[in-house]
């Protein structure tokens, strides 16, 4: 084992401490003592452990419903939730931006060696064609998303933490309508990790009858692409 990638922020909207520099989510109550980010990172250092944070970005629960400004919204103003009941933060709203990235700065000043950000997208569950996006621009949304990469990566480079993105495998080969154009959030990582589970692809995709039932074909199909 050399390296570990822990949850910062996740998919609930919780995060893992209580960051000094982020006032609002204690206000929103998205703060919680799983640890200490100081203590715990300088433990897996000693030990020759390279740490990753892992912060989930656009769905965000806590945020979404205690702030519902800065939410993906219905047409009637109503906080806009997956099929899952689960809120999404306004990807169009800079405020959003700096929430996500000053948890990352937090989990970067307590020694973290690399950000990763994930669900870094537009939604893809629920009925994704009501959502109402406030502030929303003309600018594709595969920029949108670049864009806040770029913005990320601007903020905690000059601590020289790496900064990496989790992108569905898919974005490679066709706008899935999320925002995810890996040619261009590459250009602002150290590092992307697709998605290749094969549970996202349909029958007959990778030419194989059914990925989910034939994983290992599945993975093996994506490796060599």
């Amino acid at each position: 084992l050399n390296t570990i990638e822990l949850d910062v922020k996740d998919e609930g909207g919780e995060i893992g401490f209580s960051p000094s520099n982020v006032p609002l989510a204690r206000t929103v109550g998205a703060t919680r003592r799983f640890y200490d980010p100081k203590a715990l990172v300088g433990l897996a250092h000693r030990n020759g452990i390279y740490m990753i944070g892992r912060v989930v970005c656009f769905q965000d629960p806590k945020l979404a419903q205690a702030r519902p400004d800065l939410a993906v919204q219905r047409p009637d103003g109503g906080v806009w939730t997956t099929d899952a009941g689960l809120g999404w933060v306004n990807p169009y709203d800079r405020r959003v931006w700096d929430y996500c990235v000053s948890v990352a700065e937090a989990a970067a000043r307590a020694g973290f060696d690399q950000i990763m950000f994930d669900y870094v997208r537009f939604p893809s569950d629920g009925d994704v064609g009501s959502a109402v996006y406030p502030g929303k621009t003309s600018i594709a949304r595969g920029r949108v998303i670049a864009d806040f990469v770029a913005y990320a990566k601007k903020r905690l480079e000059p601590r020289g933490t790496r900064v990496s993105t989790a992108a569905f495998g898919l974005a490679a080969t066709r706008d899935l309508g999320i925002g995810q154009a890996p040619r261009w959030i590459s250009k602002h990582v150290d590092s992307l990790s697709p998605m290749s589970y094969p549970a996202l692809y349909g029958g007959g995709e990778l030419e194989i009858a059914s990925p989910s039932a034939q994983a290992a074909a599945a993975v093996r199909k994506l490796s060599s692409r």
